[in-house]
């Protein structure tokens, strides 16, 4: 099986079309037309993934997230520069992943807002399961409100904490506060300023946030939005397992498919 017939089938799945205009989908590096040997997913392909996937001797690599750092600190709309940087090829982080890519032979897919919203192995679903929420209530496609049994918010955060083997959380808002509708906003939803209020519009009373930025935090804070940061990698994670789950039960036996955790790059430190 070659790696584009690999590809169709997840397309065919989760069309591009349904994912975010102008986002990044498809072929990043490699051979379409290779062999597979085998298969891995994961959420960021570093350069420690993807030495691993080259042990097991897997060729094609499917990420959720980008293989190579853009250009980040410019700000076109707003005509500023906040410092100068590395042009995209001369990064050493990309240097060292496109090398070990080249030496490996490896192929490398990305599949991320069109795997966001995919029914049942994409992210939300994944991980709305993890979490074993109630019903869908409503809200946003990209805050969709489910229904929770009525808890304090220092109690759902200590079990989605418990059920992602996260270890501690940062929350905003009174622990006591009971919540019987919450808001998913996975990934880096909780980089966006302001996006408390797509949760608040949905009729939530807390969010579970990817990754979220302290001005994040203050918006939700003034909206009395109870909010918890699971982390970017531990609220996507599941939707890569899940992408493995859907090609496992569609590739030939004899090809391997397997979900490598891409783990944290910090540790916690306490006083």
């Amino acid at each position: 099986m070659q790696a584009d017939e690999v590809a169709r089938l997840i397309e065919e799945y989760a069309p591009r079309e349904t994912g975010m205009a102008g986002d990044e989908l498809g072929l990043l590096a490699g051979e379409p037309q290779c062999a597979v040997t085998g298969v891995v997913t994961c959420w960021s392909p570093t350069l420690a993934l993807l030495r691993q996937a080259a042990e097991l001797g897997a060729n094609l690599v499917i990420a959720h997230e980008p293989l190579t750092w853009r250009v980040c600190g410019r700000d076109p709309e707003a005509g500023l520069t906040w410092y100068e940087e590395d042009h995209p090829t001369a990064k050493r982080p990309n240097q060292q992943r496109m090398a070990v890519v080249l030496e490996e032979g490896l192929t490398v897919y990305r599949y991320h807002s069109n795997w966001d919203w995919a029914p049942r192995y994409g992210m939300v679903d994944m991980l709305v399961a993890a979490l074993e929420l109630g019903e869908h209530l409503g809200g946003e496609r990209v805050a969709p409100v489910y229904a929770v049994a009525p808890t304090p918010l220092g109690e759902l955060a200590a079990d989605a904490a418990r059920r992602l083997g996260t270890g501690p959380l940062r929350v905003v808002g009174d622990l006591e506060r009971v919540i019987e509708r919450v808001a998913i906003c996975h990934g880096g939803f909780g980089q966006m300023f302001t996006f408390p209020e797509v949760a608040v519009r949905g009729g939530a009373q807390a969010a579970l946030f990817g990754e979220m930025l302290d001005y994040t935090m203050r918006y939700a804070t003034e909206l009395e939005l109870g909010a918890v940061e699971l982390g970017h990698y531990r609220s996507e994670n599941p939707g890569m397992v899940g992408m493995a789950q859907f090609l496992r039960a569609r590739l030939p036996e004899e090809i391997p498919v397997r979900c490598l955790p891409s783990g944290e790059a910090w540790r916690a430190v306490a006083p």
